[in-house]
């Protein structure tokens, strides 16, 4: 293929967001920025044998439902669906969403799509890189540019809460009013409470700055300063250099209060999370006394639903397990333990009603052989990803068990991400 722009039509949107267009040699091609039923020009980025990925250069033809994105230069970054109208977003996932079970031969009566009406600054995280500009001598933030290894300059997101655009601003203010360098930045992550509190972590490649950031800490009601090892790409700790400020965010939900820091894992959109917790409390009868809640983080999912049952809350992360142990520390009927799901699968039994929201991977096959094997009341599976789920619940299907309640939920406006739950029969 010559190393040139080509123009293409697309057919349909396909689960991960892009649009999905046939080559003239029959290759597939999956192209970001583009809609279905569109003529775009794209821009090869990845040349595979059997495939190939493009992003949109110049629309030709637009789909009816295409609208300008809020974020013009920077939305591919963040939130790649900002092109479409937001309803049509609904249908689309929706759509996507039944295709993926379909195509695993599973016969599921959907329950309405939820989508909430709010699409912008629904994000209570967001994390961010540091990007130096030769020109004008200043730090700015930044995100890796879609498709590719080079950073885009960002001031705000329009997914991304006021309060952590606010907070962000006045960081990169601060940044470039002390003359650090951007050499010893490496990222940072914003959370923001629902009371509009905002706490940060802020990773450093070079330790010795870290003292500077301690008058920052006026800005936000939480900040820790980490040292991360620099040939890591990733946000991780090797050592927390300063902390200040309170230590924990908190959230309601289901009208109860949970704890949770930066870097632990809870839901970045409360209300859509919250309609979820509310199906699930409505798929527990009275008859399911022994709950078990695999992969349960900080404990909102259980302790949402079953705080007034025996609820055994099950996490292998040392922090989510502490802060589980806090928030359900007056609770006498609740049992906090740390350990790999594959590797506690003895405590499910006959009568247990087993709840799990696995990583994007999915169930361990050890957890999915005992839940057939044990046969429990009542598998209730919330998911990140519905294709890994869609495949995991065909294989329980196989297994003897019935779906008896099935919804998606837009719990990332203006992005692909879906997440589905499912709520699956043993009796």
């Amino acid at each position: 293929m010559a190393d040139k722009n080509i123009i293409v039509t697309t057919e349909k949107m396909v689960y991960g967001g892009q649009a999905l267009a046939t080559l003239q040699d029959g290759k597939k091609c999956f192209i970001w920025g583009a809609l279905d039923n569109e003529k775009v020009e794209i821009e090869i980025t990845k040349n595979k044998k059997d495939w190939c990925e493009g992003v949109v250069v110049k629309v030709i033809s637009a789909n009816p439902k295409r609208i300008v994105p809020k974020d013009p230069i920077t939305f591919m970054s963040t939130s790649p669906w900002q092109i479409v109208d937001y309803d049509y977003e609904e249908k689309l996932k929706e759509d996507i969403l039944k295709d993926l079970f379909h195509r695993a031969k599973l016969e599921v009566n959907w329950s309405n799509f939820f989508q909430n009406s709010k699409d912008s600054h629904y994000r209570n995280k967001m994390e961010y890189n540091f990007w130096f500009d030769k020109e004008t001598q200043k730090v700015s933030l930044a995100l890796h540019q879609r498709g590719t290894h080079q950073k885009i300059v960002l001031l705000e997101s329009d997914i991304a809460s006021v309060e952590i655009n606010d907070a962000g601003k006045k960081l990169i203010n601060f940044i470039n009013k002390n003359q650090i360098q951007a050499r010893m930045l490496k990222s940072v992550i914003f959370r923001s409470t629902q009371d509009k509190e905002v706490f940060a972590s802020l990773f450093l490649k070079d330790p010795s700055c870290s003292d500077k950031f301690e008058k920052f800490s006026n800005e936000v009601q939480g900040l820790e300063v980490i040292f991360s090892n620099p040939k890591s790409p990733a946000s991780v700790a090797t050592e927390v250099l300063g902390s200040y400020g309170e230590d924990m965010l908190s959230d309601d939900l289901v009208d109860s209060a949970y704890l949770y820091t930066t870097r632990s894992f809870f839901q970045v959109n409360v209300p859509v999370y919250e309609q979820s917790l509310l199906d699930i409390k409505s798929n527990i009868d009275k008859e399911d006394l022994d709950i078990i809640d695999y992969y349960s983080g900080v404990g909102s999912i259980g302790l949402s639903v079953a705080a007034d049952k025996k609820l055994l809350l099950i996490d292998s992360d040392d922090e989510s397990i502490s802060i589980a142990k806090i928030n359900s520390a007056k609770l006498k009927n609740v049992e906090v333990l740390k350990a790999r799901s594959e590797d506690a699968i003895d405590y499910i039994k006959k009568d247990s009603t087993v709840i799990v929201d696995p990583p994007r991977a999915g169930l361990h096959s050890n957890v999915i052989e005992k839940l057939i094997s044990s046969k429990p009341r009542k598998i209730i599976y919330l998911s990140c990803n519905p294709s890994t789920q869609a495949r995991d619940v065909k294989l329980l299907v196989d297994g003897g068990f019935n779906i008896e309640f099935a919804k998606g939920y837009n719990f990332f406006p203006r992005t692909p991400h879906i997440e589905s739950l499912i709520v699956l029969n043993g009796l």
